[in-house]
């Protein structure tokens, strides 16, 4: 049997506080160590949603740090968390597709559909390393 190892990156505010699901907004923005595929996208809800419409948060590819030059529009997914979506209830997506991200990319985490009332959540990535020489890396540069 064989096992996959993977990286685990948990987004939030000063001292990991959640992050408010209330407003349309960059959240969090996760900038990426190493190459990489993306094995899922994940909130932790740590405020239940209280919302007259689903709230929806989409996860982008920034190909270059710092800049909105090429960024997707949902590129890397999608979640959809239903209006009353409980505290301590982690929403979750896994690509169909191999989504592959390298060093320096970041994936920004962005609220496009606010929820009405309250909620808030912990914004998590998931990537399964995909080793690569630093010489065979256009992204990496020795110094």
């Amino acid at each position: 049997m064989s096992y996959k190892q993977f990286l685990y990156m948990v987004g939030g505010g000063a001292a990991g506080a959640a992050q408010s699901l209330t407003s349309t907004a960059d959240i969090h923005i996760f900038t990426i160590p190493c190459r990489a595929h993306i094995h899922r996208i994940q909130m932790a809800i740590t405020t239940t949603i209280s919302s007259s419409a689903s709230v929806v948060v989409q996860w982008d590819k920034r190909p270059y740090a710092g800049s909105d030059t090429d960024r997707g529009t949902a590129d890397v997914g999608t979640l959809t968390i239903v209006t009353t979506t409980a505290a301590g209830i982690a929403v979750y997506e896994e690509p169909s597709t191999l989504i592959t991200v390298n060093e320096g990319d970041q994936v920004v985490v962005q609220v496009s559909t606010a929820a009405t009332s309250a909620g808030a959540g912990v914004p998590m990535l998931v990537l399964e390393p995909a080793p690569e020489r630093p010489a065979n890396n256009s992204q990496m540069l020795a110094a």
